[in-house]
């Protein structure tokens, strides 16, 4: 009896999508200091953007709407990569009770940006909590309120 070993070598993927030949990418938006200022008041008052709000933005700003969405899209993943080291920093910092957060994984590299890069929120977004300084005065252990008991 004879077995036929068959053995397929895929190329390894680079992270980057192939393009067809001979299509030309446009540059990359070069944002001034006066677009990425509205830009980012904008994102501080909302994450996601109505399509009047993204036509007012791309007017005002001299920017197509794709380009408006695109960098929306952009900050939200920096955004939420960011919350996501800060849960962690908290988390080691002793920060987050264990009993209402599980520990977060690191990112695996191989799964790069569709990687859930938060816990699970369920659909709520949990702003992070704020961290202590040396100048934070301690948090009392127990309630100050009257123990019927002691009376």
């Amino acid at each position: 009896m004879y077995y036929v070993v068959v053995v397929v070598v895929a190329p390894r993927p680079t992270g980057r999508r192939s393009r067809k030949p001979g299509v030309d990418r446009k540059p990359r938006q070069a944002y001034s200091a006066k677009q990425l200022e509205r830009l980012e008041a904008e994102f501080k008052i909302d994450k996601y953007l109505s399509v009047s709000k993204r036509l007012e933005l791309s007017q005002a700003l001299s920017l197509t709407e794709t380009q408006i969405k695109t960098w929306f899209q952009n900050r939200r993943t920096k955004w939420k990569k960011q919350m996501a080291a800060r849960m962690r920093l908290a988390q080691r910092q002793g920060l987050l009770p264990p009993h209402l957060y599980p520990a977060l994984p690191p990112i695996p590299p191989i799964l790069g940006p569709y990687y859930p890069l938060t816990p699970p929120t369920h659909g709520h977004i949990v702003p992070p909590p704020p961290l202590l300084t040396p100048m934070s005065p301690p948090d009392p252990p127990y309630s100050t309120a009257h123990d019927p008991a002691s009376s």
